[in-house]
């Protein structure tokens, strides 16, 4: 069992830091965060908990929505235990947001270095506090047997207070899922499956999904290098709007190819999808490649909706490590939703370098872009981040970081706006083993 206490000191000033229109000013911040973590693990089950909330205050503009005392409390959960033949898991989070300091180019990076943007992505500026859920959990069953069961479930949603309702909608939604799984040889497994999905939003439209999706397919090791996978099904769904209800169903499926190589991976995959908006289709062939000093990897591919025209879209995530540090890079395009269950285009593209001084200091750089280009309204939103600092080690459990931060918002809607501040961070964090 280990437990961690965090506490962490930031100084900010800085002009506009809500990045509103017009702007609101020069703004000084102190806030402190407090943190704590309890981590237990044993050969067969694992257990997390996250705690944290800060505590700020500082000379505000008159006219500033930005919230002062104990804000942005978040909590963090998950247990997973595994047996002979079965494996279960569970993980929940919720966290509020002060809207004006939510940084979405920062702090959403997924497990494979692709920056994501989140749903309500569009609509983070100016005042309020987001409230965020989410919860899931999975069950496998006869994981070695020739017949094994999978059971999942979540429910996710984004709420707001203090008076960001008032330009933005609440939102839920829920699924859950069983497959079963038929071993036919040592290497060839089939797959049948049931998944619903349901979205709800306190828009003025009253807006409702639900999509009822069925598949049925094969996953098959054509070598010890080489895996195929084919699936077929069918998808229903049913959009409520103003008490008007339309449906859309049709048939899904995908193909997907996995090559294992000597120096990374080869992948290569068509899929065809439904939702509210009709039949979606994507190509897409990938490559990975790991090398000695890091890491490369980058996919290309279209995706068409209906009838139109394609559209490029792909990913690239390149790492090296240099000899006095690591430079690293992200680039990636491709169909998402947002919060009001529309698809968008979104275009993401992070950069960072570290350049290590010594064994004590290092200079750092990281610059971020995030494009929303809905397919609904046409309208676009852009965010750009660039942040330059110095970081030190004080002690072996203090360390010290100060820098400059620039941040630009562009909408076609509201127009352009900007930040730029200055900042110095102390931290620590305490460890103990039992």
């Amino acid at each position: 069992m280990r437990m961690i206490f965090g506490v962490d000191q930031e100084f900010r000033a800085g002009d506009n830091l809500s990045l509103e229109i017009p702007s609101e000013g020069s703004t000084v911040l102190s806030t402190t965060t407090l943190s704590f973590d309890l981590l237990s693990e044993t050969s067969t089950q694992t257990f997390a908990l996250g705690l944290s909330g800060s505590l700020r205050e500082g000379d505000i503009p008159r006219r500033s929505d930005i919230s002062t005392g104990f804000v942005e409390p978040s909590v963090k959960l998950s247990y997973s235990r595994e047996a002979a033949s079965a494996r279960f898991s569970f993980d929940g989070q919720y966290r509020e947001s002060d809207v004006s300091f939510l940084d979405p180019l920062s702090s959403l990076i997924d497990d494979m270095g692709v920056l994501v943007l989140p749903e309500d992505f569009e609509t983070l500026n100016g005042r309020g506090t987001r409230r965020v859920y989410n919860v899931s959990t999975k069950l496998e069953t006869g994981i070695d047997g020739p017949v094994g069961f999978v059971f999942d479930a979540s429910a996710s949603g984004i709420s707001y207070g203090d008076g960001a309702s008032a330009t933005r909608d609440d939102s839920r939604r829920h699924s859950y899922g069983v497959e079963t799984r038929l071993r036919f040889s040592p290497v060839t497994t089939g797959f049948v499956g049931y998944d619903r999905d349901y979205y709800e939003s306190d828009d003025p439209q009253n807006t409702e999904h639900e999509t009822d999706a069925f598949e049925i397919g094969v996953n098959h090791e054509i070598s010890e290098r080489a895996t195929i996978e084919v699936a077929i099904g069918y998808s229903e769904t049913s959009e409520t709007e103003n008490f008007v209800t339309m449906n859309d169903d049709g048939l899904t499926g995908r193909v997907r190819y996995d090559l294992d190589m000597p120096n990374g991976t080869l992948d290569a995959s068509y899929e065809v999808t439904r939702d509210q908006d009709g039949k979606r289709e994507f190509l897409r062939f990938g490559r990975s490649l790991e090398q000695p000093l890091g890491t490369l990897a980058f996919n290309i591919g279209a995706t068409r909706k209906g009838s139109g025209d394609p559209k490029l879209i792909g990913g690239l995530n390149w790492r090296r490590d240099l000899p006095t540090g690591r430079i690293t890079l992200g680039l990636n395009r491709g169909v998402t939703v947002n919060d009001d269950d529309e698809e968008r285009i979104s275009t993401t593209a992070n950069f960072g370098y570290i350049y290590e001084i010594n064994q004590l200091s290092s200079l750092g750089f990281d610059a971020s872009y995030g494009l929303a280009e809905s397919s609904v309204t046409g309208n676009e939103t852009q965010r750009t981040d660039f942040t330059a600092s110095y970081n030190y080690a004080l002690t072996p459990d203090w360390s010290l970081s100060t820098g400059v931060s620039y941040r630009i918002r562009d909408e076609d809607r509201l127009g352009r706006t900007d930040s730029t501040s200055v900042f110095l961070n102390i931290g620590r964090e305490f460890t103990i083993f039992q």
